[in-house]
């Protein structure tokens, strides 16, 4: 995954942040995952790591299972500092995990102070 910036400004809740899960398949092309029967969970940290939403699945939202598609419902709390922040899908089946983006910060919330 190259990485995707969401800019938004502080206290913007109104829009969910939606991504489409997807890993390379044994060809290394890219495939949507399919999300049915899975947990789907979500974890943003700031710039040093610190978790700014601790993994969750409050507010993540399942909503094609076998097209890959999910999204975050960002809390009062989550918006409420500008800065730059990493966000994070945790896929959880059968008590094993993988995380997406795979790679570290290529999903980046930039969150600015109202103008």
């Amino acid at each position: 995954m190259v990485e995707q910036t969401q800019p938004r400004q502080v206290g913007d809740r109104l829009t969910a942040l939606a991504v489409t899960i997807k890993q390379p398949n044994s060809a290394g092309v890219d495939t949507v995952v399919d999300l049915t029967g899975k947990t789907v969970e979500f974890r943003m940290v700031d710039e040093s790591g610190t978790d700014v939403v601790a993994q969750t699945a409050t507010g993540v939202t399942v909503d094609a299972g076998t097209g890959g598609t999910c999204q975050y419902d960002f809390a009062a709390a989550d918006v409420d500092t500008a800065g730059r922040y990493y966000a994070y899908f945790v896929v959880t089946s059968g008590g094993l995990e993988d995380t997406f983006p795979v790679e570290p910060r290529d999903l980046v919330i930039c969150l600015s102070d109202v103008a």
